[in-house]
């Protein structure tokens, strides 16, 4: 293996909410989620020391180095099993072993939670997807998603260090479609390796993830998922690759909320209003149903879109009737029907969080503007942003002095209207995909 350092590149893929079947979710019927435009951005630069490793996090204030002598490779490469084309095969779950011979790379973590979970994940990744011979390398994470907004902020870090790696490793070929260029239909294996070692950096972060989250960052569109009724099968996944990008207006009122709680408290009302909310659940299960025949419709168009925004509207009153919304949610959609911009409705688990609004074809962005301020106003946080589009994807460097490619640039960025404007993918041609 050689231990050339390669050039610069940065690596993106997208959070994600769910626009269907919240709840409904937990009693086996269909979900979907969908990505957004909103992305986290995975700069890799060689490090001035090839013996060293160094993660930095500007947005949660994360810097460290490690020496990659201090890594117990030999150890380690004992529990990372090949398959028969010699690549590494993620694990069904964490190797303890692993575990153990990363803790202690990992102390002075232990009274800030967020940075001891991202070098986990960082660091869990890095020895099963690279090996010693390997240069070191910067690698810096910023993110135009709100972090803990249930908008998939660990899935999409996870998956651009899943493809980075992987990408340094020598496992995946580079992408090479356009962001203008059709996404295919079929599977992709490059994209389905980093779907597999990114749960598993999913796995560092949450200990038993879906795998939805990730799915989305990586393969871009919107996927169908549904849990299985037996504990011991997987879920059944729906990849919708094909989805179009929507425009979207996404609402954190930033009231703090509890999921378990609410998913507790629907079961409560499940067990004691039995013919009441089933009925509930089963129209949940129904419209997401119908929502995948419409998101996969041959020419998805405004019609498809219009018919999107009723089955919006539907689905968050069913979530009202199971108890799930919250006085900020129905005056984030009161204030949002009253300008006319779209169908708004909840989106995860409720009782605060985010709101989604599917933006009519016809409003002026004069209204969109004037609605966010109000929304301001009142407290909350709104981003223009869209459903759908490109998944993972990798920007190359193109000239020896590109700006991108800087550290310092990358790490000054000073929010996320810089970041956004500097490297988003409808602003960046040069993006490729798989």
């Amino acid at each position: 293996m050689s231990l050339k350092s390669p050039e610069p590149f940065i690596v993106s893929a997208p959070g994600k909410v769910i626009i269907f079947g919240e709840h409904s979710a937990v009693y086996g019927k269909p979900a979907i989620a969908a990505a957004l435009s909103l992305r986290c951005y995975l700069l890799v630069v060689p490090s001035p020391d090839p013996n060293n490793i160094r993660l930095q996090f500007p947005d949660i204030e994360l810097d460290h180095t490690w020496n990659k002598s201090s890594i117990p490779w030999n150890d380690i490469q004992n529990y990372v099993k090949f398959d028969a084309k010699d690549q590494p095969v993620p694990p069904p779950e964490l190797v303890p072993e692993i575990v153990d011979q990363l803790s202690g790379m990992l102390g002075g973590f232990e009274d800030n939670n967020i940075h001891h979970l991202a070098c986990f994940c960082f660091l869990y990744l890095y020895v099963c997807l690279c090996d010693e011979t390997r240069s070191g390398m910067t690698f810096i994470v910023r993110s135009t998603l709100p972090i803990g907004a249930g908008l998939g902020s660990s899935a999409s870090t996870a998956v651009c260090l899943s493809a980075a790696l992987s990408k340094l490793g020598g496992w995946i070929n580079d992408p090479h479609v356009h962001e203008n260029e059709a996404t295919p239909k079929q599977d992709i294996p490059d994209l389905e390796f980093i779907d597999r070692w990114s749960l598993i950096g999913e796995k560092c972060f949450h200990g038993n993830p879906s795998g939805i989250d990730n799915a989305v960052a990586t393969h871009g569109g919107a996927v169908m998922f549904q849990r299985s009724s037996v504990p011991e099968k997987p879920s059944v996944r729906t990849n919708i690759r094909t989805l179009p990008p929507v425009k979207l207006l996404l609402t954190n009122t930033k009231v703090p909320k509890s999921t378990a709680q609410l998913v507790g408290g629907v079961g409560k009302l499940n067990n004691k209003y039995p013919s009441l909310i089933t009925p509930v659940l089963d129209s949940m299960g129904s419209l997401v149903q119908e929502a995948y025949r419409v998101m996969t419709h041959p020419d998805f168009g405004s019609e498809e879109t219009a018919i999107l925004r009723e089955l919006v509207n539907i689905n968050h009153g069913l979530l009202v009737a199971l108890g799930v919304s919250h006085p900020s949610l129905e005056k984030v959609k009161m204030i949002g029907d009253e300008l006319k911009i779209g169908a708004t409705k909840l989106t995860g688990a409720g009782g605060g969080g985010c709101a989604i609004t599917l933006v009519n074809d016809d409003v002026e962005e004069t209204v969109i503007h004037q609605t966010m301020l109000e929304y301001e106003r009142q407290g909350y946080e709104s981003f223009e942003t869209s459903l759908g589009g490109k998944g993972v994807g990798m920007l190359f460097q193109l000239v020896a002095d590109d700006e991108k490619f800087s550290l310092e640039r990358f790490c000054n960025y000073a929010n996320r209207l810089e970041i956004e404007a500097a490297l988003a993918v409808e602003n960046v041609p040069e993006w490729k995909f798989w």
